[in-house]
């Protein structure tokens, strides 16, 4: 996650010591509790991560803090103190036998995005009364909305389509005369889709070779149909028609999408991901005795990498440019940059595709394969309906990120 660091309005005690007078266990932890809040408040984040470690999964933090607004209360063995400051928010200090004191834990202090966190709380990513630390990590799954956007346009495609081409609403009397049309759509979603937001190609046959007209789209109701003419020159017959989304796929997923609250979890559990035993391997990350992982591991590792390339620069609109060093090595990047036939600087992201130009069906990942010693794998796809197989070939940097390295 990028860090965004937000200013914190805090009006900070520090002579509280003295007030609670000398010695008194309540004394040290709200002199330990103000000292942890004015961290936050001057944005000294590796003065928070020092007391604080499990807060290096958490990027941003906010707290409103009032002096006289915080209380202290600890538990029967006088080792944990929970200290409220207010507005819902609360945070868990923890005494060791040698008196050393770090926050153990959080409510309510670290901030998030305003949208994502508004549309997170709609697909339960977010949760209320869990931790700071575990709030992030759900938050940290950026593959999540990517996944989900992808997926609900795919599926929306296969629900909202142009349906048989009826040519004979008006024949045309000659080959200089203007015939019409017409073609039925339907809707088999829940909200009415908009005109504006799709267009209808009818596609014809002539004596001069094929062709196309494009139609403009007319609202369709919610579980409905409706029916759009349109005209064709007189020496040609049209033949087929399809319907295209013209605005992007983020504009679709926020426009029809209705969440239902659990696709959050739903998406943990179909691709196996367990957060807390994620965060337990990174904190065992640089520990000698961390166990490497194991080919099933790593094979699941290169199938999310794959799976999300394809799914947002491959198949998807997501732009390739900016992130190509993020995925690819120098020797591929040569390669596709060598491929790129167009003026100027750019990368021939379809190399990874099948090289057809057109076509109506679907496009997505079907499988991919371990299928040689190495990092050497197979993806079989649908690219707009045509099956293709590409052969992929990954390299491991040191740092344990994946590149490609050639594809074939």
């Amino acid at each position: 996650m990028k860090t965004i660091i937000k200013s914190i309005v805090s009006a900070l005690c520090f002579m509280c010591m003295a007030a609670c007078g000398q010695g008194d266990p309540k004394a040290e932890v709200t002199a330990f509790a103000n000292r942890f809040a004015s961290y936050v408040a001057q944005n000294q984040i590796d003065s928070i991560r020092t007391v604080y470690p499990d807060a290096a999964e958490c990027d941003s933090f906010a707290l409103n803090f009032v002096a006289d607004s915080l209380r202290v209360k600890a538990n029967e063995q006088g080792d944990m103190f929970t200290v409220t400051v207010g507005n819902g928010m609360d945070f868990v200090i923890a005494k060791d036998k040698d008196g050393k004191m770090s926050i153990a834990s959080s409510h309510g202090l670290v901030a998030f995005n305003a949208d994502d966190l508004a549309f997170a709380k709609t697909v339960g990513q977010y949760k209320e009364g869990l931790t700071d630390v575990q709030q992030a990590r759900r938050m940290g799954v950026k593959e999540f909305k990517e996944s989900l956007v992808f997926n609900f346009v795919k599926e929306l495609q296969t629900k909202v389509e142009a349906g048989r081409v009826n040519p004979e609403v008006r024949l045309p009397m000659s080959a200089a005369d203007e015939g019409v049309g017409a073609v039925t759509v339907s809707n088999a979603t829940r909200k009415a889709i908009d005109g504006s937001d799709y267009k209808v190609n009818i596609f014809a046959e002539g004596q001069h070779g094929s062709g196309s007209y494009q139609q403009k789209g007319k609202t369709i109701p919610a579980n409905g149909s409706t029916t759009i003419q349109f005209s064709y020159a007189g020496n040609t017959w049209p033949t087929g028609a399809l319907l295209n989304f013209v605005i992007p796929d983020e504009q679709l997923f926020a426009k029809y999408f209705d969440a239902t609250g659990n696709e959050f979890d739903e998406y943990l559990k179909a691709h196996d991901i367990d957060l807390d035993a994620v965060a337990e391997g990174q904190k065992t990350a640089g520990d000698e005795t961390a166990t490497t992982a194991s080919p099933a591991e790593e094979d699941a590792a290169v199938e999310k990498f794959i799976r999300t390339f394809y799914m947002t620069y491959v198949l998807g609109e997501g732009e390739f440019t900016p992130v190509a060093k993020k995925y690819c090595s120098p020797k591929l990047l040569k390669k596709l940059k060598d491929d790129y036939d167009f003026e100027g600087d750019g990368y021939a992201i379809w190399d990874f595709r099948s090289g057809e130009q057109e076509g109506a069906g679907a496009s997505e990942v079907k499988s991919v394969k371990r299928v040689r010693d190495g990092l050497v794998y197979q993806v079989e796809m649908l690219d707009m309906g045509h099956t293709h197989t590409a052969l992929l070939t990954l390299v491991k940097t040191a740092s344990g990120d994946f590149l490609f390295d050639d594809v074939k």
